[in-house]
């Protein structure tokens, strides 16, 4: 939930604010953004607070000393995301105009905010006509009213962005996509990229997409090329995007969507979650029929590609996390485990030669959002889709009753990084597990059973159970899970089916393959 606040009266009952009443809570009161921001109870109640200040030369100083007082408290909170907005005065004389820009600049310079990850800044210079100095003096508003549509437009905008559920893997198509020509019509020399006019366009869309990529998107190409000539056209032509970039590459004369589906499954990625590109409209309609879940974007003018991306909510991310930027990394072990796994699917030896290594950590607050991000962002392998605030999170961490854990999984190819969590609540007699959640980039290859393998390992003497909440987005993967012999007597407790869990030959063998 967010919370809007200002130095000025946000004149919060008018219709304007209407578009974002079910989104946030307005703050009533005048000039309140210092206050509201140093209550807690206030600020442990939302994810994000928009502060939007009206700067002259009367209130500078004072306003830029009360957010040199809320960094030192509030904005180091890496838990909630700020939205600041700077509205300067208005002037008609450009010098004055210039010098208090400067003046604000240097402030904000100083204060370092700017360097904070959780902090987002937005500021513009008033025109005459969005200031009003009746509205001013007389209900300390210093806008027109109109100009509210334009402010709430911002914070809109800012909401969608956070609120957004980012796609995970962008598939390409490669000819009049990721360069301009037929690559195996017009060879190496046809091929428009770089340089001027339309070239340009491809190479800053390359650029965008290794951008997105180091932010934790995946990279992977579904393209009827000869899959040689793509590597080497790149490599000739010295594209952004090279071999390296692209994880589960499929450049064939097969059909696409059938491609897609190897890649996903091969990831265990959901189609909702995975966005393709392409500039044949035909092949976008196949995707659409065959997979349509998946998002798509059709070429038609490779002009308004960058237009299109920039506008696209599920490609922005407010607050880029450590482990989204190891996110390729993570994939590429995993690919490269979904290779030798198709040779050795039947074979336990393969399972022990992996050298897999199960570390449980406690959560803290340098994990704390990736903690979040597991349980709000995870939907086929978590048993009941709680989702929780950091405040919620917060408290729980604090009862003597609950057992937190996050799980990071290591093997022979390297770290896979923080791959999943539960929370327990210990009882004297029993262990109930009310959430647990795994990424699906490390399913099947026994990690959900080793963490309940060693659950039950630790709590002997008391009955271990698990709360499943049946969903459209977890029923695929928990169903099949729960047929597994360690899970005995169903039964339903609430709105929950609880499964008691017991040590059995199974789950013992798993225990042999992790180190």
């Amino acid at each position: 939930m967010h919370f809007i606040t200002s130095n000025y009266n946000n004149i919060s009952t008018n219709s304007y604010w209407n578009k974002l009443k079910n989104k946030a809570k307005i703050d009533e009161d005048f000039n309140n953004f210092f206050l509201s921001l140093n209550n807690k109870a206030l600020l442990d109640s939302y994810d994000a607070f928009h502060i939007k200040l009206y700067l002259n030369d009367y209130n500078l100083k004072e306003n830029i000393q009360k957010l040199r007082l809320l960094k030192k408290k509030i904005f180091k909170n890496q838990k909630k995301i700020f939205f600041l907005y700077f509205f300067l005065k208005p002037n008609s004389n450009l010098i004055e105009s210039k010098k208090f820009s400067n003046d604000f600049q240097a402030e904000i310079q100083k204060l370092k905010i700017n360097k904070f990850k959780n902090i987002f800044i937005n500021y513009e210079h008033v025109n005459s006509r969005d200031f009003s100095y009746r509205n001013f003096f007389y209900i300390k508003f210093p806008f027109d009213v109109s100009f509210l549509n334009k402010i709430i437009k911002n914070i809109l905008q800012n909401i969608e962005v956070h609120d957004a559920r980012p796609y995970k893997l962008i598939i390409l198509d490669c000819d009049n996509t990721l360069w301009g020509g037929v690559l195996d019509e017009d060879e190496d020399s046809g091929i428009i990229y770089g340089g001027d006019n339309e070239g340009e366009i491809y190479y800053e869309f390359q650029k965008k997409l290794k951008k997105l990529k180091n932010d934790g998107f995946i990279l992977s190409i579904a393209s009827k090329n000869n899959e040689k000539n793509v590597w080497n056209v790149m490599k000739k032509r010295k594209m952004v995007l090279q071999k390296k970039d692209f994880i589960q590459a499929k450049i064939n004369w097969n059909e696409k969507y059938q491609n897609i589906k190897k890649t996903l499954e091969t990831l265990t990625l959901r189609a909702p979650d995975t966005l393709f590109i392409d500039d044949n409209l035909l092949e976008i309609k196949k995707i659409e029929e065959f997979l349509p879940e998946i998002n798509t974007i059709h070429i038609s003018d490779n002009s308004e590609i960058l237009n299109i991306l920039d506008n696209d909510y599920r490609l922005q991310k407010i607050n880029v996390l450590n482990e989204d930027i190891k996110k390729y990394n993570q994939y590429k072990i995993k690919s490269k485990f979904e290779e030798l796994k198709v040779k050795n699917i039947n074979n336990f030896s393969f399972y022990r030669n992996l050298k897999q290594k199960i570390i449980k950590i406690n959560v803290n607050p340098a994990n704390f959002d990736r903690t979040l991000q597991l349980f709000n962002k995870t939907n086929q392998f978590n048993f009941t889709l709680n989702r929780y605030s950091p405040k919620t999170l917060s408290e729980l961490l604090k009862k003597k009753n609950y057992l937190i854990k996050i799980f990071e999984l290591k093997d022979k190819f390297g770290s896979h990084g923080i791959i999943g969590a539960y929370i327990c609540k210990i009882s004297k007699t029993s262990v109930i597990i009310e959430d647990f959640v795994l990424s699906c980039r490390v399913l099947s290859r026994f990690v959900e059973d080793y963490i309940l393998y060693d659950l039950l390992s630790n709590f002997e003497k008391k009955k271990i159970y698990i709360n499943y909440l049946k969903t459209d987005k977890n029923d695929k993967l928990i169903k099949y899970f729960l047929k597994k012999p360690f899970f005995i007597n169903e039964h339903s407790k609430k709105k929950y089916h609880q499964y008691q869990i017991i040590k059995n030959e199974s789950l013992n063998n798993v225990s042999k393959i992790f180190r």
